[in-house]
Parts: C-alpha cells; sequence; structure tokens
C-alpha cells in the first residue's frame, strides 16, 4: 500500500516538473527575437508536431477526395462549356496585340497544394500548404482557389510553406471593378467573433457609386497579385470620409474555412517581388560575411 503512495508521489512530481519546464520553455520562446521565434517555430513543426500535421494532412487530402461526385461534374461541365465558348479567343487575342504591336501576356504557372489548418489558438488566418521551394513556391506567390483569392504565401520552406488568408490583419489587395472604373486597396475588418470577419474596399473616389453586388478583380497594381482573380462583391457603403473617400464592405467569394485545396501561382506576378526581396536581402548577407 505504501509503495503505492510513493509510485504516486513519484509520479505527481514528475508530471509537475514536465508541466513547469513547458511553461518555463514557452516564456523563453514567446520572449525571443522574431528570427529566433521562426527557427525554433521551423524546428517544433518539423519534430515534435510533425505527425500531428502528417495525419491532419491525411485528413484533409481524405475529405477532398470525398466530395459530392455530382459538384465535380456540374464544375467539369460548366468548365467544357467555357473552353467550347471561347476557342477563338486565343487566336483573336493574338491577332489584336499583333495589331497593336503589344508583346505577348506572360504565362500563368501554378502549384496544386492542399490546404491545412493548425488548429492552434492565434493561428486562425494562417494555414499550410503542402508545397514548398522544391515545387517553385516562393514568397509573395498568391494562393487562389476555383472560386477566387484565398490569400498569399509568406514563409517558404523546402516542402511546406505558411501563407495567410484575407481575414489576417496585414492582408493587402489592389482591386477593381470589372470595367476598370472603379478602383481601391481591398483590406480585412476583423468582426466581434471570426464568423463576423469581412473585407472592406477602400481609398475609392467620393462620387463614386458601387451599387451593391458589382464585383470586385485584383487589379495587378503592385505586382503581387495576377490581374482579374476575383475578390468578391460590394455589398454596401462603409464610411464616407470628408467629402474625399468613401469605402464599401466586402462579401467575400471564399471563405477560408471552407477550403482544403488550393494552387499557388508561381508566375510572374509573385516572382517579381520575391525577386525584389532577394535582392534587399542580397547586399545585408554580404555585409555580414
Amino acid at each position: 500500500m505504501g509503495g503505492h503512495i510513493k509510485r504516486g508521489r513519484r509520479a505527481g512530481r514528475t508530471d509537475l516538473l514536465a508541466v513547469s519546464g513547458f511553461i518555463v520553455a514557452s516564456l523563453i520562446v514567446i520572449n525571443l527575437p522574431a528570427g529566433p521565434q521562426r527557427d525554433v517555430g521551423h524546428f517544433i513543426r518539423q519534430t515534435v508536431l510533425r505527425p500531428f500535421i502528417g495525419v491532419n494532412a491525411l485528413l484533409t487530402r481524405t475529405q477532398a477526395r470525398a466530395r459530392d461526385f455530382d459538384t465535380l461534374r456540374a464544375q467539369m461541365d460548366t468548365t467544357m462549356a467555357l473552353v467550347a465558348a471561347q476557342r477563338t479567343l486565343a487566336e483573336e487575342n493574338r491577332q489584336l496585340r499583333g495589331v497593336l504591336s503589344l508583346k505577348d501576356r506572360a504565362p500563368s504557372r501554378f502549384v496544386s497544394a492542399t490546404v491545412i489548418r493548425s488548429g492552434s489558438s492565434g493561428s486562425a488566418s494562417v494555414f499550410h500548404l503542402d508545397a514548398g521551394s522544391i515545387d517553385g513556391v516562393r514568397p509573395f506567390n498568391a494562393v487562389i482557389t476555383e472560386r477566387g483569392l484565398l490569400g498569399q504565401v509568406q514563409e517558404v520552406f523546402p516542402e511546406y510553406s505558411l501563407a495567410y488568408d484575407w481575414s489576417h490583419p496585414d492582408f493587402r489587395v489592389s482591386a477593381m471593378t470589372p470595367d476598370g472604373r472603379g478602383h481601391g486597396l481591398v483590406e480585412a475588418a476583423r468582426g466581434a467573433f471570426r464568423e463576423q470577419d469581412r473585407l472592406v474596399l477602400g481609398g475609392t473616389a467620393y462620387l463614386s457609386d458601387l451599387e451593391p453586388g458589382t464585383e470586385l478583380l485584383t487589379s495587378g497594381r503592385g505586382g503581387a497579385f495576377p490581374r482579374g482573380i476575383r475578390i468578391g462583391s460590394i455589398v454596401g457603403v462603409a464610411e464616407t470620409s470628408a467629402g474625399w473617400s468613401k469605402s464599401y464592405y466586402v462579401d467575400p467569394v471564399v471563405y477560408p474555412g471552407a477550403v482544403t485545396h488550393a494552387v499557388a501561382d508561381i508566375g510572374v506576378a509573385g516572382g517579381m517581388l520575391a525577386a525584389l526581396a532577394d535582392s534587399a536581402a542580397a547586399p545585408s548577407r554580404e555585409g555580414s560575411r
């Protein structure tokens, strides 16, 4: 009887020491600079959390493959109808560019990836892509679904990438209306609950009058996002600023929590910002040698 009590006390002390160690380690990591924090996070994801992330990725892929067959068939039929209706579009575009002496448009290139959510507190707007630098993914690449824009790649590792969706407070994208007359900057507006997160179009002219339901597309300005990706549609006026500008609430076409599959645009648009970032970092690396 006494032996059982002693073993129970030893186990209790061991558990207490383990919990205390985890708390101390957490406090140390939280107070580290951004660079070491990133390295520690990468090490933990590749060691302790790797089995859990792998299981989560497997479940996500299984759910994606178990989609309703009728829905996929309807999407395929719609795509076939669009392709059939636009068979001559490429030829007409080539002839028109020849008449106007314009260069050919840079081709888009995409990398298919599974969207994996960690589910941990504080990372609701961040997700994993199971594609990394060995697949051609680079920082600032746009992440797109069949419906429209999901977010942007931020950190890239050899086998995976970290990206944030449009609900992240740092998200920004230059937008325009399909006719090109309305322009502005779309950013996230956090709600009291995550279900109340929404997008806001700001920087539009005060005299502009965008009707509810007006579609918004990426304008391509800044080089981060390709031109013509769907963002959402106007819901209504959010705010007016002293007769100078007007902002609108935007209903997004992509709801991040429902996404299990996306593509990273690794074409020229995302590569431009990545190349600029690399060139800006080059002098500092040379100076540190």
